[in-house]
């Protein structure tokens, strides 16, 4: 549905996007993530036609979208980051307007949305708050009809009731053979809902794919509790495995540590067989590590580096 190659852009001396590529197919939910600046509002606008590249290539069910924007832009309902709307318009009207863009949207789908998300249809857009905001981004690109989704931050500013009610109208239109590409900071919610997962750093993909291929890969973690304490220099080391002291600290810090590594637990456990252990507990696998493990700084080394 979705093929971007080498998408470069730069503002003035800074180069936002350094050659990032990526595909989503029909019938998958894509998730985007990374620190503020990274680069994701950007690639996302150059999607739709907001943002121009400098070089790369995008194509979107086939449209070349730099070539033929307006044509590729029918293809897409999009809900932007920022939730700058038309204030004078109410819900409904807003809504009206944004879907009539696309030749396959569908008002009754629009209808529904706004009740699901409690939007009263007669209420002015001014007099909506962050998260109303939000839903209505949402249900605008999801009544558009467009086989492809773009959506910037679709859970931000949501409560959890609201925020999950999303996900299911995501995983949704996935299952009738849509193709959903969104970016968020919430990554318990990318966890959740998203196929694969592509993380930019500094406007490159610095990792990319299913999801639990990319946690197996970067994201493995220990807690350990010590029966004596111990200070970082007592501590074994081997290639690959990353101390830090754990908080809360027990009867300080030398007794609790957080360790984490790559590779195999099996090849990790006879390492920690020196150790005084009182207890070890497998945390691996949330996003939340691999994001820690992929965005720490180069000279970041925690208690020791082992």
């Amino acid at each position: 549905m979705l093929v971007a190659r080498d998408v470069r852009k730069r503002y003035a001396a800074r180069e936002v996007l350094r050659g990032v590529s990526l595909s989503v197919a029909a019938g998958e939910v894509f998730g985007f993530v990374g620190p503020n600046g990274a680069g994701k509002t950007t690639f996302l606008k150059t999607l739709v036609g907001v943002v121009r590249p400098e070089d790369g290539d995008v194509r979107i069910q086939g449209v070349d979208a730099l070539r033929d924007p307006l044509a590729a832009r029918r293809l897409v309902g999009y809900a932007p980051g920022d939730a700058a709307l038309y204030d004078g318009l109410r819900v409904g009207e807003l809504l009206r307007f944004a879907v009539g863009f696309h030749p396959d949207a569908d008002l009754a789908l629009g209808g529904e949305l706004l009740e699901r998300f409690a939007l009263p249809p007669r209420m002015k857009v001014r007099h909506l708050s962050h998260g109303m905001r939000r839903k209505l981004l949402v249900a605008q690109a999801l009544a558009s009809g467009a086989p492809l989704l773009v959506l910037d931050e679709p859970m931000e500013g949501l409560d959890p009731e609201a925020r999950h009610r999303v996900e299911e109208l995501l995983r949704e239109a996935a299952g009738r053979g849509r193709a959903v590409l969104f970016s968020s900071h919430d990554l318990p919610s990318v966890e959740r809902v998203a196929d694969r997962v592509a993380f930019l750093r500094d406007g490159i993909v610095v990792a990319e794919g299913a999801v639990g291929e990319v946690l197996a890969e970067v994201s493995r973690l220990l807690w350990l509790r010590l029966r004596a304490p111990l200070g970082a220099d007592d501590l074994p080391r081997a290639e690959g495995l990353d101390w830090e002291p754990a908080e809360p600290l027990v009867e300080g810090r030398a007794r609790r540590w957080r360790l984490l590594f790559r590779g195999d637990l099996e090849d990790v456990l006879p390492v920690l067989a020196s150790l005084p252990l009182l207890g070890i507990r497998d945390a691996s696998g949330g996003l939340d590590e691999a994001f820690s493990v992929l965005y720490r700084e180069p000279d970041e080394e925690g208690a020791a580096r082992c």
